[in-house]
């Protein structure tokens, strides 16, 4: 209808007060907002939950599993594995340890030659090796022994060569043992003898190889070393004589010299520099004489008070009888006169010492001087010499540069000559040992069971793919199902208690029909849900409250005229009111007109019991939509609504509002906000939790009291849960819990 609305105002003679209706003190409300801490699901609980509702996904995805494994057991070829254990020393102790090696090699676990080792025993030489060996190339069982071996009967003999080729690699595996030199060379094949001959073969070859590596590296070692030693004694032999011809040219005489070290070679020195070095310390000698000669000489006088003589023997025995004269000489001529012939006789003996005395003196004296003079001319005549012979020296270091050379070249080509002869005659004695660093541990023998396939691993396999492919499957079928909320996820995913369950109901049921009868299993969940209201506020039943949902078609209708028919039966007056002013389904219902209703109450109808319509319930009051406005969200924002609730609140005892959905209406939250408290109703499977989070914010946005919700449309088998709605009165209703 195209009418023209004016919403109620606050003034004005019999109009009601534009306003929210007020509680009484003692009322307290519970609005529930979106909980985040609310208590959540356990895990175990979840996967549990999940796991019961998937049991026939996850117990299939395990049945074909173990049906694959077991096909797969049951077709697959019998692999046989036989294993031959050989050891690979990086170091083994030999005669010629150190010889051929050049020294101490570097013991230890070396990771690079035990790689090249690995793949030597994996190489395709190797494998053509074994299959000559073994005359593999013409084994037509071994050729055709295998699944998908096909028709060898048109190969050449080069296709068949390589047949048995390929055949070795593909069943030859290595398993080095880790932290040892041990490896396993493994033979997988369907013949149990042939997998045992071609591990041990592999051993034996590959020991055969290593040796012959061994030796030609030995023989090619020394073809090298003679070539290289020729040449070396050409170019020795060359450089002495070039040493010999410039030595003659100069005159350079070099004789052997001391060794500065024990049992190394003497180093030769030069003739004139030896006679140099000796003449220089000669000639030190010498001076340091004649330094002390001339000291002498100076400082005694001429040699008068020289050491030698005050020293000398024959003086001092003169001076002392002199002394034994003169004391006689004086005592006598004191007592008899100078002329007393004794006294003159004594004058003569003491004048004849004074004359020795004098003579030996000079002697001596004169003896100093002689040796300062020889010491001075053996200096002068040395010193001559040493001159000499440095002039004599520096020629000779002029004309021996070239010399020089030559001789280094001598020097290097004898020392490379020494070395390259001492590895020659090493790589001798290393090549005619021939010891091998590769040694057979254990030789494979025949198995005498299969390897593969592996039964029990198989299945296991089987089993464990097909758990982990059932769980994901379940897993991801209850991802896609997120519209499936349980009863426990309301507290947990959207902060929301749940007053009750509503059971799906069959396709030929009438759900009017099921709500006369008192003992239907719908009538008794609505009066459950009748309880759960009962208890969301502390003065128990809220005097007005609004149904509404995320979308349309959740049975919000349904559960809004169901509870207003049990409150109607236990003598409380009721009034349902349509409050969908966009698309009312209440008169529908109920089968009566719409002409008048709510919208008329909106824009300021004062006579309420003419809109008031009767049902055939007792108690039961309904109140359509009415004609519909332009915009209802203009008239429920007017605030017109609280005046309309505290008027009706006044003659009924609960008031149900019948509200629209929430997502895209403004309708839905304006009349929350009115009224005491909000039923909000899920239709089970169909909407999905972010859609209820969505609506329900919404609505605290607003500051909607929330009462709690009502999961409608509920099959408990699909949810895998035991719920259940038989009470035991014998009545057979045709709903269904698997729809």
């Amino acid at each position: 209808m195209n009418q023209n609305f004016v919403p109620a105002t606050a003034g004005g003679s019999g109009r009601l007060p534009a306003r929210r209706p007020e509680l009484p003190e003692s009322v307290e409300l519970r609005p529930l907002p979106l909980a985040e801490d609310a208590p959540t699901e356990s895990i175990a609980r979840h996967y549990l939950r999940v796991a019961l509702k998937r049991r026939w996904v996850i117990l299939a995805a395990i049945l074909a599993c173990l049906t694959a494994a077991l096909i797969y057991t049951v077709t697959t070829q019998r692999i046989y594995r036989a294993q031959t254990s050989i050891e690979i020393s990086r170091d083994r102790e030999e005669p010629t340890e150190g010889i051929a090696q050049g020294g101490a090699r570097k013991r230890g676990f070396d990771q690079e030659f035990y790689a090249t080792q690995y793949t030597l025993l994996q190489s395709r030489a190797l494998a053509e090796m074994v299959a000559r060996d073994l005359r593999l190339a013409s084994n037509d069982a071994f050729l055709s022994n295998y699944e998908g071996g096909g028709d060898i009967s048109g190969l050449s003999r080069e296709a068949r060569e390589n047949l048995a080729v390929g055949r070795v690699l593909g069943g030859l595996e290595i398993q080095p043992v880790r932290g040892s030199s041990v490896v396993n060379i493994v033979y997988n094949s369907p013949n149990p003898a042939m997998a045992a001959q071609i591990a041990n073969a592999v051993a034996d070859n590959y020991i055969e190889s290593n040796l012959a590596r061994r030796f030609d590296a030995t023989a090619y070692a020394r073809r090298f070393l003679e070539d290289r030693l020729a040449q070396v004694r050409r170019r020795l032999e060359a450089s002495e004589r070039q040493a010999v011809a410039s030595a003659e040219r100069s005159r350079i005489i070099n004789i052997p010299g001391a060794s500065a070290t024990p049992g190394a070679p003497a180093a030769e020195v030069s003739l004139i520099g030896t006679e140099l070095s000796q003449l220089s310390g000669q000639l030190g000698e010498a001076r340091a004489e004649r330094i002390a000669a001339e000291t002498a000489y100076r400082t005694s006088g001429g040699g008068a008070t020289a050491p030698e003589t005050l020293g000398n023997s024959a003086v001092n025995s003169l001076r002392a009888q002199r002394a034994t004269l003169a004391a006689d000489y004086a005592k006598q001529r004191s007592d008899f006169g100078p002329e007393y012939p004794a006294v003159i006789a004594l004058g003569a003996e003491i004048r004849e010492l004074d004359r020795q005395i004098n003579a030996e003196t000079s002697r001596a004296s004169g003896s100093v001087a002689a040796r300062y003079r020889q010491s001075v001319a053996a200096e002068q005549q040395l010193a001559a010499r040493v001159e000499a012979l440095k002039t004599g020296v520096l020629s000779q270091r002029r004309a021996s540069i070239q010399y020089n050379i030559f001789q280094r070249d001598v020097d290097t080509n004898r020392a490379l000559y020494d070395a390259l002869l001492q590895r020659y005659k090493e790589i001798g004695i290393a090549g005619g040992v021939g010891t091998n660093n590769v040694s057979v541990v254990d030789r494979a023998l025949p198995p005498g069971a299969p390897f593969e396939p592996n039964v029990p691993l198989n299945m296991a396999i089987g089993l464990l793919a097909g758990l982990l492919l059932g769980a994901g499957a379940a897993l991801l079928l209850e991802q896609l199902e997120e519209s499936a909320l349980a009863p426990e996820d309301f507290q947990a995913k959207l902060g929301l208690p749940l007053l009750g369950t509503v059971p799906v109901l069959g396709k030929d049921v009438d759900p009017q029909t099921m709500l006369v009868d008192r003992k239907s299993p719908l009538s008794e969940a609505y009066v459950s849900v009748l309880t759960g209201l009962q208890f969301s506020t502390t003065h128990g039943m809220p005097s007005s409250l609004v149904f509404t949902s995320t979308q349309p078609g959740e049975g919000k209708s349904t559960s809004c005229a169901a509870l207003a028919q049990s409150l109607a039966r236990v003598g409380a007056r009721v009034l349902l009111i349509d409050g969908d002013m966009r698309n009312p389904s209440v008169h529908k219902n109920f089968k009566m007109p719409n002409v008048a209703g709510l919208s008329n109450l909106l824009i300021g109808e004062e006579d309420y019991d003419r809109l008031f319509r009767p049902t055939e319930v007792p108690n039961l009051t309904v109140v359509t939509a009415g004609p519909i406005p332009p915009n209802p969200a203009e008239l429920l924002a007017s605030g017109a609504m609280d005046a309309v609730l505290v008027n009706l609140t006044q003659r009924f005892d609960h008031v149900l509002i019948d509200g629209p959905p929430i997502l895209g209406l403004a309708d839905a939250p304006l009349l929350a906000r009115a009224t005491e408290a909000t039923v909000f109703i899920i239709e089970a499977g169909r909407t999905k939790p972010s859609q209820a989070r969505l609506a329900l914010r919404r609505l605290t946005a607003v500051g909607a009291p929330l009462a709690g919700a009502v999961l409608t449309k509920f099959d408990p088998k699909k949810a895998g849960y035991g719920y259940g709605y038989g009470y035991g009165y014998g009545y057979a209703y045709q709903y269904s819990y698997g729809r």
